[in-house]
């Protein structure tokens, strides 16, 4: 994301009747009107995440998503899938984000945080960073055992 944009988060309400806000993954970002849902992406340890925004009986949440690496095989090695799949487990526990395993066999950071209306665009971030920081300390594990993690990001 680019560096100027954040003075413009950080200082900012959305305009009334704006309550779509959309930053890309080039750090640009777009406004829409009309109950449609805030979205943006960011990295975090290399892992690609997508924030959005939804309405829940509770109130309003943000949900954070990320595809971490594929889940080792037995034949990558029977004590770090066990490894895997207990910190896995481990992270259901976690008060606002927890780790999984999609149908894919590939594991999976999920979570969501409540936010209050109206929001500013700091107020978002803040809630998607809390979650990010629950689940950091699992990540770091996750990172150390697994065989693959995703790569940075080739900047071009």
């Amino acid at each position: 994301m680019s560096n100027s944009i954040l003075p413009m988060l950080a200082n900012s309400k959305l305009p009334p009747g704006v309550d779509h806000l959309h930053i890309t993954t080039e750090g640009t970002v777009r406004l829409g009107r009309g109950g449609e849902l805030i979205e943006f992406g960011f990295s975090f340890m290399d892992v690609p995440f997508t924030a959005s925004t939804r309405q829940v009986q509770t109130g309003p949440v943000v949900q954070v998503s990320g595809e971490i690496a594929p889940l080792p095989y037995s034949a990558e090695g029977l004590v770090v899938r066990r490894s895997a799949m207990a910190i896995i487990d481990a992270s259901q526990e976690l008060a606002h984000a927890r780790l999984a395993i999609s149908k894919h066999k590939t594991i999976l950071c999920v979570g969501k945080a409540p936010f209050s209306i109206p929001a500013t665009p700091v107020d978002l971030i803040s809630s998607v960073a809390s979650i990010i920081l629950e689940v950091k300390p699992f990540l770091q594990i996750l990172a150390e055992i697994l065989p693959t993690w995703p790569k940075p990001a080739v900047q071009g």
